[in-house]
């Protein structure tokens, strides 16, 4: 298939928004958790989730334009509070199922069978099955104008990984963890490690250098 400005947007629209999603390859997926002003918790699936930087240690994610069951949204605006849960595959069906558009006096993690998890540490609910949890205070956001989606930021205050999973180096080894990963809305992948390579410096000697095609 071949298409150009005119042929993506006369595309049915259901087939363009699966196409669209898709072309940028499989993504992270999480687990949203917050609060909403009266304590009730949420939960909901994402598969905008970006790192942002290390020093700090912040990540963002890509809102659609705010609605009226924009939930998690509005409970990070009001709470400033939110966790990032990685989906394990055992949890991959339930998790999609917290996309379902439930009513706010609705606890996704009671409706869709996750546990639950507080911590005095940090207030927000994280995802008690989770291998990989992140909890996270709004830093900034910003507005993306030409199709009104909203970047939020937030600045990393707490990390709970699992001991099995964490490498010597600071890295996480995915594929043991079986976090899952996303392609366009509703298609999941499960993560397998193909290759590990040094950190890529430029060479003394060019015949060091991997051959590239002219």
């Amino acid at each position: 298939m071949i298409a150009q400005t005119f042929d993506i947007e006369s595309m049915e629209k259901s087939f363009r928004t699966n196409l669209i999603n898709h072309l940028s390859g499989g993504k992270a997926v999480h687990l949203i958790g917050t609060f909403n002003e009266q304590g009730q918790s949420n939960l909901a699936i994402f598969s905008n989730v970006i790192h942002v930087g290390a020093n700090p240690a912040m990540m963002g994610i890509l809102f659609r334009p705010v609605g009226a069951d924009s939930h998690t949204y509005k409970n990070i605006q009001a709470n400033k509070r939110f966790t990032l849960n990685h989906i394990p595959f055992s949890l991959a069906q339930q998790a999609h199922q917290t996309s379902a558009r439930y009513p706010l006096s609705t606890s996704e993690f009671e409706a869709c069978g996750i546990e639950e998890e507080r911590i005095p540490e940090f207030d927000a609910p994280f995802v008690k099955q989770s291998l990989v949890k992140i909890g996270l205070i709004w830093e900034e956001e910003h507005l993306i104008k030409s199709n009104q989606t909203i970047l939020l930021v937030g600045k990393i205050q707490y990390i709970s990984v699992e001991d099995s999973i964490l490498l010597p180096n600071g890295n996480i080894d995915l594929d043991l963890a079986q976090s899952l990963s996303a392609g366009g809305l509703d298609s999941y992948y499960q993560l397998k490690k193909v290759a590990q390579f040094p950190y890529a410096k430029v060479s003394a000697d060019p015949s060091h250098e991997p051959r590239r095609n002219s």
